[in-house]
């Protein structure tokens, strides 16, 4: 996974663990903002296809969390 890919979904597990209230705000916050930088970067790619590579990358690293976890 690039570093790039990682950062985000490393940003959307932050706000899948994040209670409700401001501090899940915030991070949604971070994590669009991080999306919309990558988004400048790539012309062509829009909102909802770079969301749905990030769902499907962050399923496949929640799984191979799961299988192997960190100490």
């Amino acid at each position: 996974m690039n570093a790039e890919l990682e950062a985000l979904v490393l940003a959307l597990e932050a706000v899948s663990n994040a209670p409700e209230g401001d501090e899940a705000n915030r991070l949604e916050a971070i994590l669009k903002s991080r999306m919309e930088k990558v988004l400048k970067r790539h012309v062509g790619v829009d909102y909802g296809r770079l969301k749905r590579a990030v769902e499907s990358a962050h399923a496949r690293w929640v799984k191979a969390q799961r299988k192997f976890p960190s100490v």
